[in-house]
């Protein structure tokens, strides 16, 4: 390399502050969202897209790659330059606190798995209702993340613009209690219910599936089934021995053991 040149692992960690898996998530955003401006087909490319009644159900079978890059497009750079901004500083900052807690790998592979997860049950529902729906950016997974954090870190404290200040499992039950809230409040009037939620469906599932991950996940599910499992057997087994009370004295043995 010659001198001078940038070094990439130096610039996707931002100078060594980042963990490289956050970096590179925060520079596919960045490229997503341009190049899905400058070239609308590579937009189209990524969403996820619900096929409408009457498609072919093949069609979304026939893309499984849109259940992963759905959140890296953000809209077109003349509207979303913010969301690109303030997602990528969330994406930052969660990102090191969840890369510290697991490593850069379990954080990558609880990233796309809360995107995938989500992505498949908005196409599942969206497509039962009707499908139609187009779903994209980088929020739905980033409230996931940070009902993680405030799961894990329950007692860690987190300011909101210095003046509000909550702690980790607040903020969790926040985040799941006020997002179908707003869901419910923003939506345009003459809207129903079901379509005010649809729209909002990838951050419902991505905060359900961060739920079931931290507070019961495959791991801890299978350690309270193995336990279960373990306290049932001894107490079949207790059942098989008659218990002698020390109260009563023993009886003699005309024998010796």
């Amino acid at each position: 390399m010659a001198r001078g040149s940038p070094d990439l692992r130096r610039v996707l960690t931002f100078g060594g502050q980042a963990p490289l898996a956050v970096g590179s998530l925060i520079a596919a955003m960045a490229v997503a969202t341009v190049g899905g401006t400058i070239w609308p087909p590579l937009a189209e490319l990524l969403w996820l897209q619900v096929p409408s009644a009457g498609t072919p159900p093949w069609l979304a079978a026939a893309q499984p790659w849109r259940l992963l890059t759905w959140p890296f497009f953000q809209g077109h750079l003349g509207g979303s330059v913010l969301t690109l901004l303030f997602g990528g500083f969330m994406l930052l900052w969660l990102g090191r606190q969840l890369s510290s807690a697991w490593s850069e790998r379990r954080f990558l592979v609880r990233f796309f798995v809360l995107t995938g997860g989500a992505g498949l049950a908005s196409l599942l529902l969206v497509g039962l209702l009707g499908g139609g729906e187009v779903y994209f950016g980088i929020w739905a997974v980033l409230d996931a993340l940070l009902v993680t954090w405030g799961l894990i870190f329950p007692n860690q404290r987190l300011s909101w613009f210095g003046v509000l200040q909550m702690t980790g499992g607040t903020v969790a039950r926040v985040v799941t209690i006020g997002t179908p809230l707003w869901a419910l409040a923003v939506a345009p009037s003459g809207v129903g219910v079901v379509d005010r939620l649809v729209a909002y469906l990838p951050h419902l599932a991505a905060i359900g599936l961060a739920w079931l991950l931290v507070a019961g996940g495959p791991r801890r599910g299978w350690y309270r089934l193995k336990d279960w499992w373990l306290r049932r057997d001894l107490e079949s087994r207790r059942r098989k021995f008659k218990v002698v009370s020390t109260d009563r004295p023993r009886p003699t043995k005309p024998w010796l053991n």
